[in-house]
């Protein structure tokens, strides 16, 4: 009897279960196979995204470094700098008349054509704090340096400034007057009176301030330039053909 009994069958509550339980794992299956996953018309659009967007910052890059590159192998041109400075100081010429050694007093302005000097009261290094200085520029045609220096103004030692003129040198250490060296391929000054029809290459009246002083350079870029400043007035004009002729020289000839 033993060997012919069977087993029974499971019962219902066995058989709803285990249906349930196949169907659900199908369901999860499907959605985990079908649901998250990324079509290839999606790759490839991902794809050319990528690279459109890698070849815009190569690009970017690529120029930027080459403005980098060239920024660095270019040399500051600071011939306007100075040439500013000298325009800013023409424009606050001091003058009031100095005694010197010689017991003569007359304004401060000596001009020749590479060189000028006066009073002033823009200091380069604002120290003067309101005290006129004496400004000196010189040009050496040797070096192409043009070079400024400036003196505190003191008028009861007109000794100092005759020697500050003149070039020299002071010995102690806190009277030393530093100078300041810019290259200029070419530079050249011109001065003319109220009612000049031309330009002379130096200023002989020692009462009296030019009306008009013609800058004259050429920058680091061969380019020559030329500015009409008038003492005293902070306005600089282009050089125009109803100014008075500029001296014939080179410069003066290709600014004509």
């Amino acid at each position: 009897m033993e060997g012919n009994k069977r087993e029974n069958p499971p019962g219902p509550h066995l058989k709803k279960a285990g249906g349930d339980a196949g169907h659900g794992l199908c369901r999860r299956y499907r959605r985990a196979a079908g649901g998250s996953g990324f079509t290839l018309m999606e790759l490839i659009l991902a794809t050319s995204l990528s690279a459109l967007v890698i070849g815009i910052l190569s690009v970017c890059f690529s120029f930027a470094m080459r403005v980098w590159e060239v920024t660095q192998n270019q040399k500051p041109d600071h011939t306007f700098l100075l040439v500013d400075l000298l325009k800013r100081q023409l424009a606050e010429c001091d003058p009031t008349p100095i005694k010197f050694s010689d017991n003569k007093s007359h304004p401060l302005f000596s001009a020749q054509p590479n060189s000028i000097a006066f009073v002033t009261a823009h200091s380069v290094k604002a120290i003067s704090q309101g005290v006129p200085v004496v400004a000196r520029y010189t040009y050496d045609p040797n070096s192409k340096m043009l070079s400024y220096s400036e003196l505190l103004l003191d008028p009861y030692h007109p000794a100092l400034i005759e020697k500050f003129l003149a070039g020299g040198t002071f010995g102690r250490k806190e009277t030393a007057i530093p100078s300041y060296g810019v290259y200029f391929p070419e530079f050249e000054l011109a001065y003319a009176g109220g009612d000049a029809k031309q330009f002379t290459q130096a200023w002989e009246k020692a009462n009296e301030f030019p009306a008009e002083i013609l800058l004259m350079w050429r920058a680091n870029d061969s380019t020559v330039h030329a500015q009409v400043c008038m003492v005293n007035s902070p306005i600089p004009v282009e050089v125009q053909q109803s100014q008075p002729s500029p001296p014939a020289s080179g410069l003066g000839n290709m600014a004509q």
